[in-house]
């Protein structure tokens, strides 16, 4: 097929893409110690340990990195399928993304609208995920068919642009855990819970902090709350938090 006809792909970038280099870096420096080591060094039984701890950390780190890497290109895709179809789509919803990164969950729900619409709101750090910008999440919605259904904001979670009750339902994606104080953590759930119509949902992935969030919701108002068990799909076990707000 000519370049100028082919379709463009959407690229969801790489999570996480210093430890996933630093991680790669390390063990492919561990493993070259390690065996040389084994060729050039002395022969004897603490050297035998230092040439197994390189080639074995070695390949565990390098290994580590290529799991993050398949996971971020293509596990969390299916992931997010998965999780999408559990939210009872009527397709005009208002739907938000706290923390949408280069779309992933922005534009899967999008995919499931008709007349609804998507909102993505993000400060775009890169050290959280590669290439982060308003520019990349466009073309991945243009990408997806559904960039008429989108719109992109920047702001921060702990104080959402928008008016309280505005959406019918609220994602958040491997992003939460990035405000590290947990008092952030929980003003950011409560803004979520703040702009969530009566009897919206909420659902959050994140790699920790559950059963934090779950506790934050329930005090803001959210029934039904629920926590799933770690999904072993990722090296970093995550966890789904969902909710209904009361009525």
């Amino acid at each position: 097929m000519p370049a100028e006809t082919r379709k463009p792909k959407p690229d969801y970038g790489v999570d996480a893409p210093k430890v996933v280099r630093n991680f790669f870096l390390l063990g492919a420096a561990a493993l070259v110690c390690g065996l040389a080591l084994a060729k050039f060094g002395p022969r004897s039984i603490w050297m035998a340990t230092l040439v197994g701890t390189g080639i074995a950390g070695g390949s565990i780190w390098m290994a580590t990195a290529g799991l993050m890497f398949f996971g971020s290109k293509v596990l969390k895709v299916r992931l997010r399928e998965r999780l999408l179809d559990e939210i009872p789509w009527r397709g005009d919803e208002r739907v938000l993304d706290v923390g949408c990164g280069r779309g992933l969950m922005l534009i899967g729900a999008a995919k499931r609208l008709t007349t609804g619409l998507a909102v993505g709101v993000d400060l775009w750090r890169t050290e959280d995920q590669s290439g982060n910008s308003p520019e990349t999440t466009r073309a991945n919605a243009l990408a997806e068919g559904v960039d008429r259904r989108i719109e992109i904001k920047t702001g921060d979670a702990r104080q959402l642009p928008f008016d309280a009750n505005s959406f019918d339902a609220v994602v958040s994606s491997w992003a939460l855990h990035n405000l590290y104080d947990r008092a952030d953590r929980e003003q950011a759930l409560r803004e979520i819970a703040r702009v969530l119509k009566p009897s919206g949902r909420v659902m959050l992935v994140d790699i920790r902090h559950a059963r934090e969030y779950a506790e934050v919701l329930k005090q803001a108002g959210m029934i039904e709350v629920q926590v799933s068990p770690p999904n072993l799909i990722f090296v970093i076990p995550s966890r789904v938090v969902s909710g209904r707000k009361a009525s």
